[in-house]
């Protein structure tokens, strides 16, 4: 859950902080992300493939979350059934159950 809820201080290593750093500035600040951002991630260890599918599956999960919200798209019974915090962390900004 601490990654959830602040990556940086989940103690995670280098690389993965770079990863998930890269994944919010996609999510946030989409026209901000520039060739430092990539050259970081190469730098920690992250190769060309492991970019495009970092970058596809964060830009991937940013569509449908705007797709469901523009749609005016409801969280399922089945979130009823989870722990609250983790429910809380998925759902950062919207309204809970």
């Amino acid at each position: 859950m601490k990654i959830a809820h602040d990556y940086r201080n989940a103690g995670l290593d280098e690389k993965d902080a770079a990863m998930l750093e890269y994944a919010e500035k996609i999510t946030l600040n989409p026209n901000q992300v520039s060739k430092k951002n990539i050259e970081r991630l190469r730098r920690v260890g992250w190769n060309d493939r492991d970019i495009l599918d970092i970058a596809a599956v964060t830009s991937y999960r940013n569509f449908i979350t705007r797709m469901a919200d523009a749609l005016g798209v409801g969280l399922t019974e089945d979130y009823k059934n989870l722990r609250k915090d983790y429910v809380q962390s998925l759902m950062v900004g919207k309204q809970l159950l």
